[in-house]
């Protein structure tokens, strides 16, 4: 995708006509769309029919009108996502009631290139929540496509891993959803504390459910799935019953009711090497990973398997 692709971003501000408010607009017109609003009824009708990226609302030109802003347009029409600034003349204890709907406070004093920053990471805030996992906190398949976007042009050859655990429907049936949350937030730690003493170039995403995704430079890449094995293995004792650990198996029934034997929780991990030129989108990835991880579920226990395909 080349840069003309990307669209700008897009702010409806209702602000009284003032001096430093050009001087913001001016600042942030080069990385977003602004559109001013002078009367509150066209403001609140252009963000249900057609909500922007961000909001700037000046309190002072209408307090009431945030209340209604927040009660009446952002919660009961579903909009609570959509990034609220509230821009304050000076400090006022008034606002604190409104908090828990805005996400940022910026006062007229403050100078174009702060406001620019502080709409920029609004915004970058808002997007980190929404995509991160809210079991593991860890980023979400958004973070993921972009990151893999990166590397895909990268000259640094990069080791794309894909981790899953075996057997987890069966422990969650047997042990309880609280356990397998449990397990899966332990995963988490494993795989950020491991590639993160490694590498100060790598990622950690959940995919969702007992599906992560780590990107580290090639190279590391054996390395840290040996290290993530391991731990795994010395964690998951801690998990189950004296009886499971010393019987090796559990004992379940099919959806038929047969009693069945089903093998402990165990961590495979599919390595996709990427290099410039070697793939052309993310779903040549997907696809080489799905393919790579029929090879390593095959195998008996927690294994790796690195794709040497060219």
């Amino acid at each position: 995708m080349g840069l003309a692709a990307v669209k700008k971003k897009i702010i409806f501000s209702y602000l009284e006509k003032a001096n430093h408010f050009d001087l913001w607009r001016e600042c942030l017109k080069g990385s977003f769309k602004i559109k001013v609003f002078n009367k509150l009824e066209k403001f609140f009708e252009a963000i249900l029919f057609n909500p922007p990226d961000l909001i700037f609302y000046h309190y002072k030109k209408s307090p009431q009108g945030l209340e209604v802003l927040i009660k009446d347009i952002k919660v009961y029409f579903n909009l609570v996502r959509l990034p609220l600034v509230v821009i304050l003349d000076e400090f006022d204890l008034s606002i604190k009631k409104y908090l828990h709907a805005v996400d940022d406070i910026i006062l007229t004093t403050a100078k174009p290139e702060e406001v620019l920053l502080r709409a920029e990471l609004c915004l970058m805030r808002i997007e980190r929540i929404s995509d991160n996992n809210p079991l593991t906190g860890l980023p979400g398949n958004v973070s993921i496509e972009k990151t893999l976007q990166q590397i895909l042009l990268s000259d640094t050859p990069f080791g794309v891993a894909y981790a899953d655990l075996d057997n987890f429907k069966a422990y969650n049936d047997l042990y309880g959803f609280t356990k397998g949350d449990e397990l899966i937030k332990n995963v988490a730690r494993i795989l950020t504390t491991t590639v993160n003493a490694y590498t100060k170039e790598g990622f950690v995403g959940h995919v969702g459910g007992d599906d992560f995704v780590y990107i580290v430079p090639l190279e590391l890449v054996e390395n840290i799935s040996q290290e993530v094995i391991k731990k795994f293995s010395l964690i998951l004792p801690t998990f189950l019953t004296k009886e499971d650990l010393e019987r090796g198996y559990f004992i379940t029934k099919d959806r038929l009711g047969k009693v069945t034997k089903v093998p402990l929780p165990s961590i495979s991990i599919a390595i996709v090497p990427v290099t410039k030129g070697k793939f052309k989108h993310l779903g040549e990835i997907v696809e080489r990973a799905a393919q790579v991880k029929k090879v390593v579920k095959a195998m008996t226990g927690s294994a790796y398997f690195l794709d040497r395909r060219s």
